[in-house]
């Protein structure tokens, strides 16, 4: 108590130290303070009487040889241009203003705006709405399915499983704004263990149709590390009687945690039950080819705006070609996302992949629509 007190009264010393003239100075709670400006300052200023706080902190804990050692984070509301300014909204825009300066890595500034607050006002009802789909069967999630085929014989032989949610109130959600919801509050495990038995069950329907058919699947690292994921997916392969060679699990390089144990074991079990392994978006921003060696990958999967550079560029083109190269020269199969027109297909026969994946062969769809449109590509 006696630390966290001495924390408050330095703070509290450089904040006052640091106002101008017409500024007040409240504590609100716990290791909260507000300033009040009644002098009709510009946010330039606010921002300037920030950096001047900060300093005076940095300069406190110097003096004090570092024996007590804190940041200083900030929320800055306009007042001029805000509407509806009574008492509990001020207070709910600055705590967000607030949370958004710490989100943004602490001892640091940010502007309130009216656009990421309705942002973070949708993102929380979205969560209300996923919770409340889970709580129903997962009611407004699909399963969708896009067709992959052999690249020599344009025969199918896969698909990829991919996620979608809709509801009345918002109509169709996109993934790269629901996912991100998934993982922050945890929901994704028990949506990604509902995805995963769709894709299973459906593999099973269609090996009936095409014996050696199989499907891929992607996982969340969060997943991996806060459940028992490889247990999940062998129930499930038993469950439904299927071989394990038929589940692809597919891991975004960006998210690779090889030093994480809970990581490595989770590998190393698919490799010890026969699961592939297959890593995604392969060389977008990080290009650590090591861990073609390290995880022992069965396939890379070059996403859509990696094959557009390479159709677009003769240098990228010739980077994906040694890519290719390298790739079979370790006995790698190669997946080729995002073909969408004849010519790209027909330049991207040249590096020889093994595996293409776009819309040029099919978009994805319903289980049913894919067992209509699709198994005549057999």
């Amino acid at each position: 108590i006696h630390y966290g007190d001495l924390v408050l009264k330095r703070a509290a010393d450089c904040i006052e130290a640091a106002v101008y003239p017409g500024e007040e100075v409240y504590r609100v709670v716990a290791d909260e303070f507000v300033i009040v400006d009644f002098s009709d300052r510009s946010i330039e200023e606010a921002k300037q009487l920030y950096k001047k706080i900060r300093w005076n902190i940095a300069q406190n804990v110097e003096e004090n040889g570092y024996e007590v050692f804190f940041t200083i984070s900030a929320g800055i509301l306009d007042l001029k241009h805000l509407e509806d300014m009574d008492y509990n909204n001020l207070m709910r825009w600055s705590e967000f203003a607030l949370n958004q300066a710490k989100n943004g890595g602490k001892n640091k500034y940010y502007i309130y705006s009216k656009e990421d607050y309705l942002d973070f006002l949708r993102q929380r009802y979205l969560v209300q709405l996923i919770r409340q789909a889970v709580k129903n069967d997962f009611e407004g999630f699909g399963a969708y399915f896009q067709p992959i085929v052999d690249a020599k014989s344009h025969k199918l032989i896969g698909a990829e499983t991919l996620l979608r949610f809709e509801t009345q109130e918002t109509g169709v959600v996109s993934p790269a704004e629901f996912v991100p919801l998934l993982e922050e509050s945890n929901l994704i495990i028990p949506v990604g263990n509902w995805i995963l038995n769709q894709a299973i069950e459906a593999c099973s329907k269609i090996q009936k149709i095409v014996p050696d058919f199989w499907v891929s699947v992607n996982l969340s690292y969060i997943q991996v590390l806060k459940s028992n994921m490889l247990g999940t997916i062998l129930a499930s392969v038993e469950r439904f009687q299927v071989r394990p060679a038929s589940i692809v699990v597919e891991l975004t390089e960006s998210g690779l945690l090889e030093s994480d144990q809970n990581f490595i074991s989770f590998c190393n079990g698919l490799k010890e039950n026969g699961i592939p392994l297959a890593l995604d978006d392969f060389g977008t921003g990080y290009s650590n080819f090591h861990y073609l060696y390290n995880l022992n990958p069965n396939t890379i999967k070059i996403d859509r705006g990696f094959t557009l550079k390479a159709l677009n560029n003769e240098n990228e083109f010739n980077l994906l070609r040694h890519m290719a190269e390298m790739t079979h020269g370790i006995h790698l199969k190669l997946c080729i996302e995002g073909i969408e027109t004849e010519e790209e297909f027909r330049r991207i026969s040249e590096i020889h992949p093994d595996f293409i994946q776009g819309y040029f062969f099919g978009k994805p769809c319903t289980f049913e629509e894919f067992v209509e449109n699709y198994l005549e590509l057999r």
